[in-house]
C-alpha cells in the first residue's frame, strides 16, 4: 500500500509538472448528474448561505463558489489550482482574453443542450481559445477534435476546409460528442474522460476493473496517464475561470463581436477582398479559420463567408464591384518530381503568381503531398 501511495504521489507530481510546462494540454471536466439537471440545479462545492446563485465570472470578493460540475476534494486538483496561478497567470489572462470572442455562442450552445456551463472552458485547456491550433497528433480547432472524432458528426475536412477549426460547427459537433459520452456512461467524469481517450479504450478498462467511479480508476492507477491528469487539470481550470475576478484576473464583459454571413458564388481571395472592403485581413482570417488556403472554395461548396458585421456592407459592396478579378482555383497535390516551374508550364501561369497565391511554400523543398494553390483565369465569354 505504502508504495502505490508513493507511486502515485510521484506520477501526479510529474502530471502536474506537465501540466504547468505546456499552454495547452489535454482536459477535461464532468458532472454527477444528467445534463439537464446539471444546468437546472447546480451542486455547491462549499457552503452556501440560502439564497445564493452563481456568481458571474467578475466578482472579486470571497463568496461561495458555485459549479453545475461538482469539484471534489482532491489535492491533486488544489496543487494544479496552486500552480496555475504562481506560474502561469499570464497565459490565464490570454486565454481569459480570447475567450471573448466565443464565449456567447459557446454558452449559447450549452444552454440549448441543458449542459452544464463548465464544458465551455474545455477549449481553454484544449487549445488555449485558439481556433487553428493543431497538436502534434492531428487534433484541430478550438477543441482539438481527431478526424475520426469529428467525421461522424458531420464536419467536412478535404482539400479546401477542415471544419474542425470551424467554430461554431466544432461547438456543435464537440458538445454532440460530449453528449453521447454521457449517455454511454452516465457520468460526466466519465464523460470526459472517454472525450480524451475513446470511448473504447474507457469501456475495455472498466471492464477489466469493475466500477464506474472516475476517481477510483484513477487511483488504481489503471487509467493513461494523459486521461488520468485530463479530468482534475479541466476542473483546476474550471474554479479558476468560472469565478475568475477572485483570483486577481481581469475579465472583460463588453459583447462578444457580431458577424454577418454572405453567401459566395465563386472563389474569392480573402487578401483581395481586404484591400478592396477595408475588412482587416486578420479579422476575415479569424472568422473563416476552416479555410485551407488564403482563397475560399470553388462555387459548388456554397461557401458562406463570416464578415464582422460593420463591414459586412463594405464586403458586400466590394464582392459586387470589379476591384476583385474573377478567378478560379484548383488544388494540386505534389507528387515525386513536381516543381513549380513544372506546374507553371502544366498549368499555363507564372511562377511568380504560383508563389503570390501559395507564401508559405518553399520551391526547391515541396513536400510528397503538400497542396499547391492553381489560380485558373476563367475563358471570356464571347458575344
Amino acid at each position: 500500500m505504502g508504495r502505490n501511495i508513493l507511486r502515485r504521489k510521484a506520477l501526479n507530481g510529474a502530471l502536474l509538472a506537465a501540466f504547468l510546462a505546456v499552454p495547452a494540454f489535454y482536459s477535461g471536466a464532468a458532472a454527477l448528474t444528467s445534463p439537464d439537471a446539471a444546468s437546472a440545479a447546480p451542486t455547491e462545492t462549499a457552503a452556501v448561505e440560502a439564497g445564493d446563485g452563481p456568481l458571474p465570472p467578475a466578482q472579486g470578493h470571497e463568496a461561495a463558489e458555485v459549479f453545475s460540475i461538482p469539484i471534489p476534494d482532491e489535492d491533486i486538483i488544489g496543487r494544479y489550482v496552486d500552480g496555475l496561478l504562481a506560474t502561469r497567470r499570464d497565459w490565464l489572462q490570454a486565454v481569459l482574453d480570447r475567450s471573448l470572442r466565443y464565449r456567447a455562442l459557446i454558452s449559447s450552445a450549452l444552454a440549448e443542450r441543458g449542459l452544464p456551463r463548465e464544458l465551455g472552458f474545455l477549449p481553454a485547456l484544449e487549445s488555449g481559445f485558439q481556433e487553428r491550433a493543431t497538436s502534434p497528433r492531428g487534433a484541430a480547432g478550438l477543441w482539438q477534435l481527431m478526424r475520426n472524432t469529428a467525421s461522424p458528426y458531420g464536419l467536412r475536412m478535404d482539400l479546401w476546409v477542415d471544419e474542425r477549426r470551424d467554430v461554431r460547427k466544432a461547438t456543435e459537433a464537440s458538445l454532440g460528442k460530449l453528449s453521447d459520452n454521457y449517455g454511454i456512461f452516465g457520468d460526466w467524469y466519465l464523460a470526459l474522460a472517454a472525450y480524451n481517450c475513446g470511448v473504447g479504450r474507457l469501456s475495455a478498462i472498466m471492464r477489466r476493473n469493475p466500477g464506474r467511479d472516475f476517481w477510483e480508476l484513477r487511483n488504481k492507477g489503471v487509467l493513461p496517464r494523459e486521461t488520468a491528469a485530463f479530468v482534475p487539470q479541466f476542473l483546476a481550470l474550471s474554479r479558476i475561470l468560472g469565478h475568475a475576478g477572485r483570483w486577481g484576473l481581469d475579465v472583460a464583459w463588453e459583447a462578444a463581436p457580431d458577424w454577418s454571413v454572405i453567401a459566395l458564388d465563386r472563389c474569392v481571395d480573402l487578401r483581395m477582398l481586404a484591400r478592396a472592403s477595408g475588412a482587416p485581413l486578420d479579422a476575415l482570417l479569424s472568422g473563416n479559420s476552416e479555410l485551407n488556403f488564403l482563397v475560399t472554395p470553388p462555387a459548388s461548396y456554397g461557401y458562406r463567408l463570416k464578415v464582422p458585421a460593420e463591414y459586412g456592407d463594405a464586403v458586400a459592396a466590394a464582392l459586387a464591384g470589379s476591384e476583385i478579378p474573377m478567378i478560379e482555383f484548383q488544388v494540386h497535390v505534389v507528387t515525386a518530381g513536381d516543381t513549380l516551374y513544372g506546374m507553371s508550364l502544366r498549368y499555363g501561369i507564372s511562377v511568380p503568381l504560383l508563389q503570390e497565391f501559395n507564401p508559405l511554400i518553399t520551391p526547391r523543398a515541396l513536400r510528397l503531398g503538400s497542396k499547391v494553390l492553381i489560380p485558373v483565369v476563367p475563358p471570356r465569354r464571347s458575344g
